[in-house]
């Protein structure tokens, strides 16, 4: 039995307003895992001065966008083509006073400012940088039969090492990689010292309530493709399809923590990126917050039709594509130039982390079809 607070806020974005599971079946794609888990990459490299003094008490990353500015250690959202540098931070007890080293110059921990060190006269260190990543594309926060937040499945992939900056790189390994260097990632960097292990936040660092993911300390990086409403949803690549993603209110939603999202979440969260003031709901609220453009039916010839038997036009890219209980963004016109039909290019989440894919294999297909766009 759901709790009356918990109901009201669960956006059932693929079901019915009770949450019913959906008929259709989508074409799956096979993920490229492999049969044997990945090695994690260890470090051999010494880093820092033998000699050094003091004793490394903790590591954390630090980033920035571009190569220049002070690197901190929060969350970064940018372009794919900015790109993003992640940085090593060590700070080190000497006696009674602390310092932090960092390749980065300044830094800046905690919203503090530090003037750091080279890493080069930190005492003697080795390096292991981890992705923290989802080890599945499809959950569900109903898989115990009623509603809870149901936690993710995280695991540390390593992949790089002796090395104290690294570009960020979001590619997932553990699940398909649907975004070509978009989306978001997390991270973790393990340093070596003096016969202990010191490691930034990672897989452990879970959120306590209202939220099936990590807390912010796990350092966080999205890349996006660029600054369209399409760019903003490909902040969400590579976070599983959660079904029935929720929070306690929408500014601390699943989906504002980049933990992943039903397939309403999903295009909730890139309107909310550009800046429209759209809560997160269920499929059969979309239309209270866009404009009905069109309505259609599959047609024998794989065109949608109106009413009159017109084909239904291909509006523009980013107005949303809303079947019964699913809805989805138009992305590419690719089959008859100007009509919407099958061949055409939907972004969207199903039982999959976001991809881009032919209405033809989305598994709905065969449904009526409503245009909308944002009010």
């Amino acid at each position: 039995m759901r709790s009356a607070w918990i109901f009201p806020l669960l956006a059932f974005a693929c079901g019915d307003a009770q949450g019913g599971p959906t008929s259709p079946t989508p074409v799956a794609e096979p993920a490229p895992i492999a049969d044997e888990p990945r090695p994690v990459v260890t470090a051999e490299v010494g880093l820092g001065d033998p000699r050094g003094s003091g004793t490394i008490v903790s590591a954390r990353i630090v980033s920035r966008i571009g190569s220049a500015g002070v690197a901190d250690d929060t969350a970064k959202r940018a372009r794919r083509d900015d790109g993003v540098e992640l940085l090593l931070a060590l700070e080190v007890k000497d006696g009674k006073t602390r310092r932090w080293h960092s390749d980065a110059g300044a830094i800046r921990i905690g919203g503090k400012e530090h003037a750091a060190r080279p890493l080069a006269e930190a005492p003697a260190f080795t390096v292991a940088w981890h992705k923290i990543e989802p080890t599945a594309a499809d959950t569900s926060n109903e898989a115990s039969g009623s509603f809870r937040y149901e936690p993710i499945d995280y695991q540390a992939v390593g992949f790089a090492a002796g090395v104290t900056r690294v570009a960020a790189d979001v590619h997932p390994t553990l699940t398909p990689d649907h975004g070509d260097g978009v989306g978001t990632m997390r991270y973790q960097v393990e340093v070596g010292h003096d016969g202990e292990t010191i490691a930034s936040p990672g897989a452990e660092a879970r959120r306590k309530r209202a939220a099936g993911g990590l807390t912010d300390a796990v350092h966080r990086v999205s890349l996006r493709r660029d600054d369209t409403y399409l760019g903003y949803l490909t902040e969400m690549y590579g976070q599983p399809y959660i079904w029935a993603s929720a929070g306690p209110s929408d500014a601390a939603h699943q989906s504002e923590h980049l933990e992943g999202s039903d397939c309403a979440d999903f295009v909730v969260y890139g309107a909310r990126r550009m800046g429209k003031k759209v809560p997160y709901v269920w499929t059969g609220a979309l239309p209270q917050h866009a404009r009905t453009l069109a309505r259609g039916t599959l047609g024998d010839d794989g065109i949608y039709r109106d009413a009159g038997g017109e084909p239904v036009p291909f509006t523009r890219i980013g107005d949303l594509i809303l079947f019964p209980r699913h809805v989805g963004v138009l992305a590419e016109d690719r089959g008859s130039a100007g009509v919407l039909d099958t061949a055409d290019l939907m972004m969207h989440t199903l039982f999959d982390s976001p991809k881009e894919q032919r209405i033809a294999d989305s598994g709905y297909a065969d449904k009526p079809v409503s245009l909308l766009r944002w009010k």
